[in-house]
């Protein structure tokens, strides 16, 4: 996703989530790209069809928090996702701390 031209990502950073480790990192569209000019006003960020988008931004205010976890040679992917700039703080806040409890235990 880093060599995706119009977006920005965050550095990636090591993350340990439970037992695992891995990497979080941010996304987000650049300002300047006019999604009204993508196919069906999508921005694809990622696919698992070869026709259709699996994930896209619809406006430049759209941002996430992806976080990549090896699990025993498997990969687990877990985001979360603001669509708009004026949430209110304590809800994004409160859907932080959300996503920061998830954890992986090997056994459990």
């Amino acid at each position: 996703m880093t060599a995706q031209t119009s977006t920005a990502s965050t550095r990636p950073v090591e993350v340990l989530l439970g037992d695992y480790s891995g990497f979080e990192s941010g996304h987000c569209v650049e300002r300047d790209v006019d999604i009204t000019a993508c196919d069906r006003g999508k921005f694809c960020i990622h696919s698992e069809f070869s026709n259709e988008c699996s994930r896209w931004y619809s406006s430049a205010a759209e941002r996430e928090t992806y976080r990549v976890v090896h699990l025993n040679g498997q990969l687990a992917v877990n985001w979360t996702v603001q669509f708009r700039e004026s949430v209110n703080p304590e809800l994004t806040s409160e859907a932080r701390a959300v996503f920061d409890s998830i954890v992986f235990r090997f056994g459990k």
